[in-house]
């Protein structure tokens, strides 16, 4: 293994400056602003995070940061971090990290943004309760950007043996992006920066048996909160391990067999993760391989003019690896459902999408709903996925009460997806989706149309000056 990788992720980290960033990076780094706090907007409605709130609010030291979405209340930069980070992945609506290659599949890589933005949010509040300071907006984004870079070509180097083992790389590689975040806001020397990727390494965890419980959102906020635990403790004198990434006995080598370090040695900024290969804004709130087999119902009925009552029965077939994430036969939560095939297939035929109104238990546990997902079968499907670990593939096997069978094929060019990911304009139509009665709408255009020029804030502190209290209606 190459033993500089911590030495190049430190260098790459203190060395970049917003002026050496490429305008399509800056406005990939913007759309990622927007689609990232429209969904942690979105998940202040969940059951997890109105959970978390009240145990921050009865556990958490008093500190300078604002909760988001509750301005009132003030925590420990990485009790925010934590409750920030679980808002935005609670729905598992949050964007992911394009593939680069077919060595490194779709589905298995980071949700980058989500982690990043809470510890940069915290930090910000952190900083300035500090020393005064003010984070500007260029200073945000070049902390984002250089964190996003770290995590994503960390992302790209393991296996998918590290994903298939049973890691969950959002919450273990994103927990190196954070650290970076937080080390370029406060300041953090080039030493300093070793030694809290150091700390990180002991840190980073999260294992996908919390798949489909509330403690899997929760990996993306504790990411965030011990990427700035890690900062503070290199800041505070703790040093750490100068090969923590790639030494014999480090990260890479102890979680994935076989880290490739040349897909990221040498190669931070060279080109951006941001621009190439890119992120995708996931357009249903469930895991990213599903997303294609979803696609493929909702064409195939708009196709051939079905409705739920005319199909009798669904055969899903997938890859061996598709079951082992996608493991629910039947949804009763929230959370499960994100993790069920039958109920993501329910909620197409049912809806015509699925959005913040599926994956509530009202939807989830009526007649209908457990009508059709006991219509849906899966099956594993050897020759889908094969050698190239291509766990998005998907086949559906239609059986209609009028007794035709119908064959469709998930498609990679869904819209969302690797191949078609969203613009701009997209990702402002799924920003007003997650927002919808929960920001009026005057504030919801006030709120993209700043992150949409955040480079030009004086403070980026007026993302939660604009958010304000965002109230949760009722359900």
């Amino acid at each position: 293994m190459v033993d500089r990788l911590t030495q190049e992720t430190v260098a790459f980290a203190d060395s970049l400056t917003f002026a050496a960033l490429p305008a399509d990076v800056i406005d990939a780094a913007k759309r990622c602003l927007v689609d990232g706090v429209g969904v942690a907007i979105a998940g202040l409605e969940t059951d997890v995070v109105g959970q978390l709130k009240i145990y921050s609010k009865s556990s958490s030291e008093s500190g300078p940061c604002r909760l988001f979405g509750d301005p009132d209340h003030k925590a420990t930069a990485a009790q925010a971090a934590l409750y920030f980070g679980t808002c935005g992945n609670a729905l598992d609506w949050d964007d992911v990290q394009l593939p680069e290659g077919d060595a490194r599949p779709f589905g298995l890589l980071m949700h980058g943004t989500s982690p990043i933005l809470a510890t940069l949010i915290a930090v910000t509040d952190l900083v300035q309760g500090e020393t005064g300071r003010v984070v500007t907006g260029e200073d945000f984004l070049t902390a984002f950007v250089a964190g996003w870079e770290v995590s994503g070509k960390l992302a790209l180097t393991v296996t998918p043996g590290h994903y298939f083992k049973g890691f969950h790389t959002s919450a273990t590689l994103g927990t190196f992006g954070c650290t970076i975040a937080a080390g370029k806001l406060l300041g953090l020397t080039a030493e300093q920066m070793t030694w809290s990727i150091g700390h990180a390494a002991s840190m980073a965890a999260g294992v996908q048996a919390s798949m489909g419980t509330m403690t899997k959102p929760m990996h993306v906020g504790w990411c965030a909160a011990r990427g700035i635990e890690a900062a503070l403790l290199a800041r505070a004198g703790l040093d750490g391990s100068a090969d923590a990434l790639d030494g014999p006995r480090g990260y890479l080598a102890t979680t994935s067999s076989g880290a490739d370090v040349t897909r990221a040695d040498g190669r931070f900024g060279q080109p951006f993760i941001l621009s190439n290969p890119g992120v995708s804004a996931k357009p249903y709130p469930c895991g990213a391989v599903t997303h294609p087999g979803m696609d493929a119902l909702a064409r195939i009925m708009s196709d051939n003019d079905l409705t739920a009552d005319d199909i009798k029965r669904i055969i899903v077939s997938a890859g061996d690896k598709m079951w082992g994430v996608i493991s629910y036969p039947f949804a009763e939560t929230p959370f499960q459902a994100k993790y069920s095939f039958p109920f993501l297939l329910a909620a197409i035929a049912l809806r015509g999408g699925a959005g913040r109104a599926e994956f509530r238990e009202d939807f989830i546990r009526s007649d209908a709903c457990v009508v059709f997902q006991k219509k849906v079968e899966t099956k594993v499907d050897d020759a889908l996925g094969g050698d190239s670990d291509d766990i998005i593939a998907t086949r559906l096997d239609i059986e209609t009460q009028d007794g035709r069978t119908i064959t469709v094929d998930g498609r990679a060019d869904y819209p969302g997806g690797p191949i078609t990911p969203f613009n701009d304009d997209a990702v402002d139509l799924k920003f007003d989706a997650a927002t919808s009665g929960l920001l009026p709408a005057d504030k919801a255009e006030a709120v993209r149309s700043m992150l949409r020029t955040f480079e030009t804030q004086a403070d980026a502190g007026v993302l939660l000056d604009t958010l304000g209290k965002i109230t949760v209606p009722v359900q």
